[in-house]
């Protein structure tokens, strides 16, 4: 499951990491622009993913946020893991009961 997920968001965190070498507001509105479908896709598929049961709750939820952001996939990058976290926020706000 944690596997999944990372899976999914991988191409958007990957993609992220060129944003770190923007230096002007209207150079990451730009980039935003141009990754709006990979960034739509990403989200789709977060919220789509399996794992999610009728009876989680926040607790189940917060234990896999978590199992994300130590995976080995993201566990080289802060910065992979705060788009990580990011995105399993935006993608989870109001599911069962999740604020992030």
């Amino acid at each position: 499951m944690v596997d999944e997920i990372v899976a999914r968001a991988l191409p958007l965190i990957h993609v992220e990491r060129e944003a770190e070498q923007l230096d002007t507001h209207e150079a990451y509105d730009a980039f935003r622009k141009r990754h709006a479908d990979l960034n739509h896709q990403v989200l789709t598929q977060l919220r789509a993913c399996g794992w999610m049961r009728d009876d989680a709750t926040a607790e189940d939820m917060r234990e896999i946020y978590y199992a994300v952001l130590r995976h080995p996939d993201l566990e080289s990058s802060a910065s992979d893991r705060a788009v990580a976290g990011t995105l399993l926020n935006e993608a989870w706000k109001g599911v069962h009961g999740w604020v992030g």
